[in-house]
């Protein structure tokens, strides 16, 4: 049996009481059609802190930050900051009382130059004086110890980088209320532990930071306060130090949370076996370079590496989307002979990386996405037609396996919310009895309760006869449900020496190139 730690955070925040109210919601109510996103919900930020918001998938935190950055109107309730009620109609609203919002897919232009991304909608007049914005960007950037090239091409950036280039572009707007979303979410330890060091820093400057988060340890390590969301209502406020992770992640469900892991199983026959295997990354560089790496049947094995180092393209030459160079045998049979469609008919199962662009078709129906990649099947194939009542009962299967909320299967799959895209995508790929899972990030985007039953899933598929290979961006996530981890590092693989290989100081220094 697993519960999760039960630990305080060692660390005390001095907390401005004097001033607790800095920014106050109150009575705040959103609804979309039918749908209630926020119920009458209260909330107060400190000035000078950081401030967590965490709850489960779709219980109101976008909501409630969106409508505080102006992209929503409540229905009901009111915004105070500093004392002076305010009515955003937008976000141009929003930035000009001093509040900044990163989202968690970065809205960085890759085409453009890093100082271009900085001052976009910014420029303050249509004459430019290059050198003038240059030196203020860079005495901007330097007090927080960041070092940027403003002249590259942003699309070349790390995510760390590309992280702290759009807290660069808040400061440049002079924003004092700065809202992340799952701003670590691609980071690796290392540099999650920086972003939260420069963070307390603007803190400690007067700034005040609000994070929504799905990971309690960075709530217990860096944040004075965590508000606890449920069901679009706010259901605890408290102080990080008096409070553990395991009653925040308690209060988040509603109830005790407990998982039954299943022990691993003695790993069996190799599976995938790579040997001298090299893949050219997009710019004509060697993005993967594996001297050997083997997957045995009932092994679990996570990817962890920071995003850019050869993650993306592993994965698109094992399901056929990329070439490669060296041997790749799947079983007995060279995978490079093998075309999609035939890797799938033999047992290889996919999550890819975007469930949007490369796995759902979002104007068609849930029933038709949920045969996508097994329409050959017998019973939904019978070779020259489809068989509808096998495709609804696959259908009703899917949807099934991990609760995925869909209003009907003659519904367009855009019409379900993120979370439950991701729990269609990953439910489909276990369809039938695959021989090899290849995942990219299947717990992408869901809440503790989500990511803990698809990895139970996983593990259980696995105890009977199953293999996977994970790649994940949450370390953390990894080495609780893998039962190895390697670690990518410009292309290259390694696995952490003996004794470390659960040491998450030690993967993440991995991560980074440096030594465990």
């Amino acid at each position: 049996m697993r519960h999760l730690r039960s630990s305080k955070s060692s660390k005390v925040f001095p907390v401005d009481r004097s001033n607790a109210s800095f920014i106050r919601m109150q009575g705040i109510t959103k609804r979309f059609g039918n749908v209630t996103a926020n119920a009458s919900v209260d909330l107060d930020v400190a000035k000078g802190s950081i401030h967590a918001i965490v709850g489960e998938n779709g219980a109101g935190k976008s909501t409630l930050m969106r409508i505080l950055y102006g992209l929503y109107k409540p229905d009901s309730g009111s915004i105070s900051i500093d004392g002076e009620e305010k009515s955003f109609k937008s976000p141009q609203d929003a930035i000009a009382s001093g509040i900044g919002m990163v989202s968690q897919h970065y809205a960085i232009i890759p085409e453009l130059s890093c100082i271009d991304n900085l001052i976009l909608g910014a420029e303050g007049s249509a004459l430019i004086d290059r050198n003038t914005i240059i030196e203020r960007a860079t005495n901007l950037a330097s007090a927080l110890g960041f070092e940027f090239d403003w002249y590259a091409i942003a699309g070349d950036m790390s995510p760390s980088a590309a992280q702290k280039l759009e807290i660069a572009k808040l400061l440049w707007r002079e924003s004092n209320i700065l809202i992340l979303d799952e701003p670590t979410a691609m980071l690796s330890p290392e540099d999650s532990a920086a972003l939260y060091t420069n963070l307390r820093t603007l803190a400690d400057a007067g700034r005040t930071v609000i994070v929504v988060t799905h990971r309690l340890e960075e709530v217990m390590d860096y944040c004075e306060r965590v508000t606890v969301m449920r069901n679009g209502k706010v259901v605890a406020n408290e102080e990080t130090a008096q409070t553990t992770s395991k009653r925040l992640a308690e209060l988040i469900v509603g109830g005790e949370l407990t998982f039954e892991r299943e022990r691993p199983a003695v790993p069996g026959r190799v599976s995938l076996s790579l040997r001298e295997f090299s893949v050219q990354g997009d710019r004509g560089d060697r993005a993967v370079d594996i001297n050997a790496f083997e997957l045995r049947e009932s092994e679990v094995v996570g990817v962890a590496g920071v995003d850019g180092n050869g993650q993306k393209e592993l994965i698109e030459s094992l399901i056929g989307i990329r070439p490669y160079l060296g041997v790749a045998k799947y079983y007995d049979r060279e995978l490079g002979g093998l075309s999609v469609a035939q890797r799938l008919e033999d047992g290889l199962a996919i999550v890819p990386e975007d469930r949007q662009l490369q796995g759902l078709i979002g104007s068609w129906s849930v029933a038709d996405n949920a045969i996508l990649g097994l329409h050959r099947r017998q019973p939904i194939s019978n070779g020259w037609r489809m068989d509808r009542s096998a495709c609804i009962a696959v259908t009703e299967d899917i949807v099934r396996r991990f609760s995925t909320k869909v209003s009907s299967f003659g519904a367009p799959i855009a019409s379900l919310s993120g979370g439950n895209q991701q729990r269609f995508v990953v439910a489909r790929a276990l369809e039938g009895s695959p021989k090899l899972l290849i995942a990219f990030q299947p717990a992408r985007g869901l809440d503790i309760r989500g990511s803990s039953e698809v990895y139970a899933e996983i593990r259980r598929r696995c105890s009977m006869g199953m293999c996977a290979l994970i790649v994940s961006f949450d370390l953390d996530e990894l080495l609780e449900h893998c039962d190895r981890i390697v670690v990518m590092f410009r292309g290259k693989a390694s696995e952490p020496p003996h004794g470390l290989q659960s040491d998450r100081h030690a993967v993440g220094r991995m991560m980074v190139g440096l030594s465990p």
